[in-house]
């Protein structure tokens, strides 16, 4: 069957495509950065849980940045789902429909995690469930994660739709597909790795000990994550594995700068240089962001080209909703800075 006849019609957009899809992928930068230092933070916690006193003195001021970090890290991926929808929903809308059943259940576990999140930070040091509560937190965010990797992969690949008519249930998982599992180890592997960056971070004015230990915790997760990062290359199509390596410039050129930044970032970080970490970490991302993106490009290929879609300008609405939008970053950045500069003033 021929994809093309299984592609929905796209509705007018009130803007260029080209403004809808930078948003998306700054505000995915930014949710994807939150969300990694969460899932690192929290598993570097798990690792080094004890019992004794000390444990749940130092670390229960990072343990209560979790669940603000959460809610900041939903509050990106809104946006960023709302500019994809705009460009892509007829495709999204569709790969949603398909995995209904796994794809509906984020909510109601999203809920659970960002419960769970404040009970481990409430229980911290009183209650041996709060241990637990951090586990099924990072089990549950593995989850979404893992669901978020399908549906945006088989929204790439409308070809595999035509399994519908043989799954009507709202179950379809692409587990035949190669490259599903290396896309989700990369998350969790770059958790591990911004996560002691985001430690690092934390500690920088009080230990220069745990700056260190966060640093390697960085550098050998990012050892692994370039191994997975070749893996993930390698399990794609041929014809799309060429483009990023000699086959498409600009692609090609975004996949060298971005193994360059993550090699220079090892090798800073064993040097214990914090900011050049951050500064080549940042850097690193935003190409991988850039790689994400043109792997959608090439995966959708003949399918569906951003040049299809009609353009019916309301400057009037965009203007007022890109306002809308700023205003409420403000607030939202406000707020966090009154509540970490509390933070502050209570440890004084």
């Amino acid at each position: 069957m021929n994809p093309l006849y299984l592609i929905p019609y796209t509705e007018p957009i009130p803007a260029p495509a080209e403004i809808f899809i930078i948003l998306e992928q700054l505000f995915f930068l930014i949710h994807i950065i939150i969300i990694n230092s969460i899932v690192g933070l929290s598993l570097i916690i798990l690792y080094q849980w004890d019992k004794k006193q000390d444990f749940f003195i130092i670390n229960k001021p990072l343990a209560k940045k979790i669940p603000i970090l959460f809610a900041l890290g939903i509050n990106m991926a809104i946006p960023t789902l709302l500019f994809l929808q705009v460009v892509f929903g007829h495709l999204f809308y569709t790969s949603s429909i398909l995995m209904g059943t796994f794809w509906i259940l984020i909510i109601p576990f999203l809920i659970i995690a960002y419960y769970s999140s404040y009970f481990h930070y409430k229980k911290f040091e009183v209650s041996g469930f709060a241990k637990y509560a951090l586990v099924i937190m990072i089990i549950i965010i593995f989850y979404i994660a893992f669901m978020l990797v399908n549906n945006l992969s088989m929204m790439e690949m409308p070809e595999r739709w035509e399994t519908y008519f043989s799954n009507r249930n709202g179950t379809i998982l692409l587990w035949n597909v190669a490259s599903i599992y290396p896309r989700f180890l990369h998350f969790l592997i770059a958790s591990i790795a911004v996560g002691g960056i985001a430690y690092s971070l934390y500690f920088r004015k009080n230990s220069e000990d745990k700056v260190r230990e966060g640093l390697k915790i960085f550098a050998y997760a990012t050892m692994f994550q370039i191994a997975i990062g070749f893996w993930f290359i390698l399990s794609l199509p041929q014809n799309i594995m060429q483009k990023y390596i000699g086959g498409d410039l600009f692609a090609t050129v975004v996949f060298i700068l971005s193994i360059i930044t993550a090699f220079l970032s090892i090798f800073i970080a064993l040097k214990a240089n914090l900011k050049g970490s951050v500064l080549l970490v940042f850097f690193t991302l935003v190409f991988m962001v850039i790689n994400r993106y043109n792997l959608r490009v090439f995966h959708l290929g003949e399918n569906f080209n951003i040049s299809q879609l009609k353009l019916s300008p309301q400057w009037d609405v965009f203007t007022i909703f890109l306002v809308i939008l700023l205003l409420g970053i403000a607030v939202i950045f406000y707020m966090l800075k009154i509540t970490f500069s509390k933070t502050k003033e209570a440890k004084k």
